[in-house]
């Protein structure tokens, strides 16, 4: 799968670099139904070889006004598609920050018990694809798949 002509996120991901991730504002997304989950957090992740911390706090917000938050812990790195760094949408920045598709494997704490979830950052530094927005996608299993970004606020610091 390639990326559109318009994209200079690199596929495949073949670098070396480490980063710290940042959720620097809860990031907002909503499911199907209209839950929300409000998501932040922090960690590093390194690419070659594969690997990531950090861990984080989220609520959730059904439709009906339910609310319950718990916490989030990474359990590894499923995958990273860089999307550039130095520069957000055409104005230079420090070289350091990046941006990509950060896709984590996480355990969250819900009422039901600890949940194996995924968690995807998007952060637009760099060139990102025309279709991508700032935020967070989670799956939950027994809560929902939260794919509607709402708000986001991301940033990889490269080290």
């Amino acid at each position: 799968m390639g990326w559109p002509a318009a994209s200079s996120a690199t596929a495949p991901n073949n670098e070396s670099n480490t980063y710290a991730f940042s959720l620097e504002a809860d990031n907002m997304s909503q499911d199907a139904a209209g839950d929300t989950l409000a998501v932040s957090g922090d960690g590093t992740f390194g690419v070659h070889a594969k690997s990531a911390s950090g861990a984080g706090d989220y609520t959730f917000t059904g439709a009906d006004g339910t609310t319950f938050s718990g916490t989030w812990k990474v359990n590894g790195l499923v995958t990273y598609q860089p999307y550039g760094c130095g520069v957000l949408f055409g104005t230079p920045i420090p070289s350091d920050l990046c941006g990509g598709r950060l896709v984590l494997g996480v355990t969250a704490t819900t009422p039901f018990g600890p949940q194996p979830a995924q968690l995807t950052v998007i952060c637009l530094i760099g060139n990102p694809p025309p279709s991508s927005e700032e935020g967070i996608n989670a799956v939950i299993p027994s809560v929902g798949s939260f794919n509607r970004q709402i708000v986001g606020d991301n940033v990889y610091v490269k080290s």
